[in-house]
């Protein structure tokens, strides 16, 4: 199921650096349909599950599984689930010490799954509304860490850090999910973007570049690598994913052949991997090889952090496969 090569490398080898999240912790409901509704559609459930996620907890989680030391900065609620949202952070040894709690609900989300693996989700913040720039202001990150952000908490933090990192010399890694517009300063304080294919459709739009042919990914990553003088991922599901290095190069990773159960939590599995194997010096093609073989590896299991490989994990499936 993996790339050759991948059994060779020393996935254990790391550096000292950290990585630094700063996201979304929520609590998952997440349900099993038949097929998901239409519009104004009613549809019967089953197998109501209590997870933890968000994808600021989800990707810290599988950095600190791809072998990482890992910070996370957040905020959960005083309800009776916010021990629940960290249990599996806390467990796996993350940092926890810059997660406040905030009066009133943890962060939430609502996770349909139907029978081809394909999936729905509605997230009420909660909490991490809560998180403000002061927070991203105040990170204490250091010029060999690594900073990984996603967009499940307000703007204000999420551009305050990217800044703070950047000044400090760090490097910043931003998945623009789920997606907003940005303003474009933020862009100069990022070293690297990770994207889908609707995600990078819509800050295409945002950036008024010419529409081009939508199989043509590799142009759409160097259009917006170019324009943004920063390099570009763009996850393209079961076909693999572009990417442009610092010189522009295109690099293509083809997609791997799995059985999905679960599709939820893969673009967070790759993140985290990704961050993590760059923080262990690896090339961002070897690094964007082992993190896609993550995500797939997690599409075989239900659930976001539940599903979330261990280095062990994927290094056992590399040795049976190569």
């Amino acid at each position: 199921m993996v790339h050759p090569g991948i059994a060779n490398t020393n996935l254990q080898d790391f550096r000292k650096e950290m990585i630094h999240v700063l996201g979304s912790i929520n609590i998952d409901y997440s349900s099993t349909v038949g097929r998901l509704p239409a519009a104004g559609e009613t549809v019967i459930g089953e197998n109501l599950q209590l997870t933890p996620g968000g994808k600021g907890a989800n990707q810290a989680l599988a950095a600190r599984r791809a072998g990482a030391d890992v910070k996370l900065t957040g905020a959960i609620g005083t309800d009776e689930v916010a021990p629940q949202a960290t249990s599996l952070l806390r467990e796996a040894g993350v940092d926890l010490s810059s997660v406040g709690t905030i009066d009133g609900p943890t962060g939430c989300a609502f996770v349909f799954v139907d029978d081809s693996s394909e999936n729905q989700i509605v997230i009420i913040p909660g909490a991490n509304a809560g998180v403000t720039q002061r927070h991203g202001e105040q990170l204490g990150i250091s010029a060999s860490d690594i900073l990984l952000l996603q967009l499940e908490v307000p703007l204000p933090a999420v551009c305050a850090s990217a800044k703070t990192a950047h000044d400090a010399g760090a490097q910043v890694i931003a998945n623009l999910a789920p997606y907003q517009k940005l303003p474009l300063e933020f862009f100069d304080h990022v070293d690297l973007l990770i994207l889908n294919e609707t995600e990078a459709d819509l800050l295409s739009a945002d950036l008024d570049l010419a529409p081009i042919q939508p199989s043509d990914k590799s142009a759409e990553a160097l259009r917006i690598a170019k324009t943004l003088r920063t390099q570009v991922i763009i996850t393209l599901g079961s076909n693999g994913l572009v990417a442009t290095e610092k010189d522009l190069t295109v690099i293509k990773i083809p997609g791997l052949s799995i059985d999905p159960v679960d599709t939820v939590g893969a673009g967070d599995t790759f993140a985290g991997f990704l961050g993590a194997m760059i923080t262990r010096g690896n090339s961002l093609q070897n690094a964007c090889k082992i993190a896609n073989a993550a995500a797939a590896l997690a599409c075989t299991k239900a659930g976001a952090q539940t599903a979330i490989p261990t280095i062990e994990e994927l290094s056992e499936t590399a040795r049976n496969v190569n």
